[in-house]
């Protein structure tokens, strides 16, 4: 049962990293033919401020769990039950899933076209 945690954790964990940077290029992209076409992304100052203001808390969530993983790898009987590739594996998970937040937060879709995406 050792590596199937780590394995499929780093399987999404790089995923959700490639979905976070497919979204950011799609809204760039989004927003750049909005700015052509003359009509700009408006969001609500208020929402643009909220998402802005999230975007430490993923940073810290993705730090902070990283340092239990470990913590707890080395301090307590785990090494018995997982390996240093789930570790790997839950840790590319969480930092993964931390890009993923951080970008749906600086990158709002709100107002854009997102049907022609590149």
């Amino acid at each position: 049962m050792r590596y199937y945690l780590g394995a499929v954790c780093l399987l999404i964990g790089v995923w959700l990293i490639f979905l976070a940077m497919n979204h950011r290029k799609k809204v760039i992209a989004a927003r750049e033919r909005a700015e052509a076409a003359g009509n700009p992304q408006r969001i609500d100052p208020n929402l643009e401020k909220m998402g802005i203001a999230m975007m430490p808390f993923y940073a810290m969530y993705g730090a902070f769990a990283s340092l239990l993983l470990i913590g707890g790898f080395f301090l307590s009987d785990l090494k018995q039950y997982l390996s240093v590739v789930d570790l790997l594996g839950l840790i590319v998970l969480v930092v993964g899933y931390s890009v993923f937040m951080v970008m749906k937060a600086a990158y709002s879709k709100l107002g854009l076209d997102m049907k022609q995406a590149a």
